[in-house]
């Protein structure tokens, strides 16, 4: 036994007179890794060289590699230690999680900055295959250092936190904050030294980064995921691979979305528009199948009326729904397997004032239409107001009435205003006597109806335009009183449709059993 195991009592001596084999070194290799493997800490391993000769580097050695909360010191030592044992084999997996340090002066931070790159530059240089590494926000002030990064040519999956990265040849963020997306969108790598040629699977937390000339850097890309990142103006992706994408923009004013990705299947996006300022939208992706899309208005800058719109969004409908969407059997439920629901959300407001916008209300709505619904929401804070005439423009625009299969409208007050008379919420007046041609609309459900006139307008114009209308459900506000007069005038209208299934769900609580008002 050598003079370090005998001080730091590694060896384990079982026989007579204490000098028998070591029986734990003497276990085969991978068994020794599967120890260190479950101290789930590259550190403590690596305290575990002392043990014996078998023990030393046995660390470096190992299929993943996790250092949490160390000094940079210490892990650019610990790194170099890894290159020197590894003599070019790669490693699979290394997790690096930087311990926070506070900072006094710009020239302190300066040099964590040069040290991070440092690192990042050192994880390169090991081949490593799969690399997680961040940097705590206590640590980074966000005031746009950026870090040079490497190229990682063996890397199949990345992920980031914390970091402002700058890549070779990329554009100053002076300049690339000004260059138009067409400009932007020409650059290709063909050089594979300037790219990341492995790369399939990359994530991003609190990192700014040029995501367009990134994702033009990888050409394998499959996966991309990106959250609390820099206030993008635009979002710009091009990519002949990539099949899921995931973005959460925190900028309040978003001017251009354009995804070019042929194989694109899944996307996630969130983002804000306002200030005027009509976002563009161009997402060419004709492999894609399942979408969450949300769209929040900061300012209200388009509507109908006393009516503005403030938010979109667009979603898989979720299961238990689906099963309520239909009752005609296995096949339609199959259909609807990946049915999605575009929801609309608007307010009345006594200050807003939208004459003869329907076309551009009609405009900005369809361009959230990327992929086909059969569900729509319709959310409308009311305030006292009437919602018929917007309700009846945006279920007679094209894309809306030939794809709608299922219809939600839920009202709801909040604080009332008084609606004054010849108000323009209830223009044009005319609506009571229109129709629309809703020929594929087969449930309608209209939660938080309080029995005005309007709404009675409004049910019969539904009842009338749908042809195919199998159910019906009305759902009364929990704020009202139903009598017999207010249930006898909505029965009086079900039974003019006895091939409609219509029900009335009471307030729970009532003295009233929800109650169907089909005719047979």
């Amino acid at each position: 036994m050598e003079d370090g195991e005998a001080r730091h009592g590694g060896g384990l001596n079982l026989g007579p007179g204490g000098g028998g084999e070591d029986l734990i070194s003497a276990l085969p290799e991978d068994l020794l890794l599967q120890i260190l493997v479950r101290l789930r800490c590259a550190r403590a391993a690596a305290r575990t060289s002392p043990v014996s000769r078998r023990w030393r580097a046995l660390w470096t050695r190992l299929p993943e590699l996790t250092f949490r909360d160390v000094a940079l010191g210490p892990l650019l030592q610990a790194i170099a230690s890894l290159q020197a044992a590894a003599a070019g084999a790669g490693v699979p997996l290394l997790d690096i999680c930087i311990v926070p340090i506070f900072f006094d002066s710009h020239d302190e931070n300066a040099q964590f900055r040069e040290g991070v790159s440092s690192l990042l530059h050192a994880a390169a240089r090991l081949s490593t295959v799969e690399l997680r590494f961040a940097v705590r926000p206590e640590i980074f002030t966000r005031s746009y250092m950026d870090v040079k990064a490497p190229l990682f040519h063996r890397a199949t999956s990345i992920e980031l936190h914390g970091l402002d990265l700058v890549f070779p040849g990329s554009q100053p963020r002076w300049l690339r904050l000004h260059l138009a997306p067409s400009i932007r969108l020409e650059r290709v790598y063909t050089d594979p030294r300037d790219t990341f040629p492995a790369l399939e699977s990359l994530s991003l937390s609190s990192c700014s980064v040029d995501l367009t000339d990134l994702v033009l850097r990888c050409p394998r890309l499959r996966e991309l995921r990106e959250a609390d990142g820099p206030q993008y103006s635009d979002i710009i992706i091009r990519s002949a691979t990539l099949q899921e994408l995931d973005m959460n923009s925190d900028t309040p004013f978003m001017f251009c979305i354009h995804i070019d990705a042929p194989a694109l299947k899944q996307l996630a996006l969130s983002f804000s528009t306002g200030g005027g300022i009509t976002v563009a939208v161009s997402i060419l992706a004709p492999l894609l199948e399942k979408v969450s899309w949300w769209c929040r208005y900061t300012t209200v800058t388009v509507g109908l009326g006393r009516w503005g719109l403030y938010k979109v969004t667009l979603k898989p409908a979720e299961r238990h729904a689906q099963r309520d969407l239909t009752r005609s059997g296995e096949d339609d439920c199959l259909q609807l397997l990946h049915a999605h629901v575009l929801s609309l959300y608007s307010f009345a407001h006594i200050s807003f004032s939208f004459p003869e916008a329907a076309a551009e209300l009609t405009t900005e709505i369809e361009k959230h239409t990327i992929i086909h619904f059969s569900v729509l929401e319709l959310h409308f804070m009311t305030r006292g107001h009437v919602f018929g005439a917007l309700a009846l423009h945006i279920l007679g625009m094209h894309r809306i009435c030939t794809a709608t299969r299922s219809l939600k409208i839920v009202l709801w007050k909040e604080d009332k205003e008084a609606c004054p008379v010849n108000c323009t919420c209830d223009e044009p007046r005319n609506w009571r006597s229109q129709s629309i041609f809703l020929t594929n609309l087969e449930n309608i459900e209209i939660k938080g109806f309080e029995g005005e006139n309007h709404e009675f307008n409004f049910l019969e114009l539904l009842l009338r335009c749908a042809t195919m209308l199998k159910r019906l459900t009305v759902r009364p506000s929990d704020e009202v009183t139903t009598s017999n007069d207010w249930c006898t005038k909505i029965y009086d209208i079900f039974k003019a449709y006895p091939i409609v299934e219509c029900n009335l769900d009471l307030i729970p609580g009532s003295t009233q059993d929800s109650h169907s008002g089909a005719s047979t």
